[in-house]
């Protein structure tokens, strides 16, 4: 026989993040149900497993310090552009800033974030529930170092984790000569931190990019300690160890230069400036399947610089547009057709810097159950 209560469960689960979230409002009763383990994880679930589940962006405002979140599978679409809102995101007192562009990372709903003060917050947009991470006793003079984040979720464990990988400046006088990349983890579900084995990899190419997580690692750029030769590596979160990633065959694996990782439609892709009109994306369909990388390629005639961000259904990808001011500017790219529509999004400060994407859940950065 199927009770009331298992209906209601199986109609909530299959309900909007936010609008959960809403009804946690109406009473104690509704709290306690809608904060339930099964809940949260029926949920999480179903959402993942979408045919294209919505992937919200996260945008800075440089001119209020503050975060705002924009959907736009909700957006309006005219011929020429895509216009959306934004949303006010308040985590306490918290004040963010143009570098959080470089450190955020997003795993399940879960967003990893420094604030001004060089805070760690692990925070839900969907729900605004926010933890204040603990410094790591281990972490490197920041005046003097570098470091790259990564978030991700341990399935073994049932334990998501944040990964810090940092290396001396080597221009500075405190360690002049040490080049070795040190790696910590948090278990967000111990609290703790602690310190894993250092990268034989150097992560020092490019920017200070945040890892992207796929297939239960983290994926960083990096090269070769020998022979400076260009890798994708991926850290794995329950070995707690590094490996390779296999490039497309039909490139160089002794010159391939990716410059950057994204993670679209569940895939993760690897993105190459080639400078001139052309950006080519390689998919890997199946992770960790050599065979099952397919290239797609951008076509501008501008030859702008983009920074990739999401899909928005199956043809548009949404694209960072680099500009010559300090602000972003968000398009999408029409891959069957070859068309870019501009997205102009409303009731934010004037400019703002795109931060990254996150999915909707319900998913507490305390994992309270």
């Amino acid at each position: 026989m199927i009770h009331q209560e298992d209906i209601l469960f199986d109609i909530l689960s299959r309900l909007p993040a936010k609008s959960i979230g809403r009804f946690r409002c109406v009473s104690k009763p509704w709290k306690s149900l809608l904060t339930q383990p099964h809940l949260i994880r029926t949920h999480l679930y179903r959402t993942k497993h979408l045919p294209n589940h919505d992937q919200s962006l996260i945008l800075i405002s440089e001119e209020s310090h503050s975060l705002y979140s924009t959907q736009l599978n909700n957006a309006h679409h005219l011929f020429d552009e895509i216009t959306t809102f934004a949303t006010k995101l308040c985590f306490d007192d918290h004040r963010f800033g143009s570098t959080l562009v470089n450190n955020l990372c997003s795993c399940d709903g879960l967003v990893f974030v420094c604030d001004e003060e060089s805070n760690m917050l692990l925070v839900n947009p969907t729900t605004r529930a926010v933890k204040k991470l603990p410094s790591s006793p281990y972490a490197l003079d920041p005046h003097a170092s570098f470091t790259m984040y990564g978030l991700g979720y341990d399935s073994v464990s049932d334990d998501y984790k944040v990964v810090t990988l940092s290396y001396y400046d080597t221009d500075n006088e405190h360690e002049p000569d040490c080049t070795e990349m040190f790696v910590n983890v948090y278990s967000v579900r111990n609290g703790t931190w602690k310190r894993a084995e250092s990268s034989p990899y150097d992560h020092a190419v490019g920017h200070l990019a945040s890892g992207v997580f796929v297939g239960g690692s983290i994926h960083w750029l990096a090269s070769k300690t020998k022979d400076y030769s260009s890798v994708i590596v991926a850290f794995d979160l329950e070995e707690e160890r590094f490996r390779e990633v296999a490039p497309p065959s039909s490139v160089d694996r002794k010159k391939f230069v990716f410059d950057h990782l994204v993670v679209l439609g569940g895939c993760l892709c690897m993105f190459h400036l080639g400078g001139s009109c052309e950006t080519d994306v390689w998919v890997m369909k199946e992770y960790g399947v050599e065979e099952s990388l397919t290239k797609l390629t951008i076509i501008d005639h501008e030859k702008s610089e983009f920074r990739p961000m999401c899909l928005l259904g199956k043809e548009q990808v949404v694209l960072v547009k680099d500009e010559e001011t300090a602000d972003d500017k968000l398009v999408t790219y029409n891959l069957e057709e070859g068309t870019f529509r501009n997205v102009v999004v409303h009731a934010i400060p004037d400019g703002f810097r795109v931060g990254g994407t996150f999915m909707e859940s319900l998913v507490s950065p305390r994992l309270e159950y």
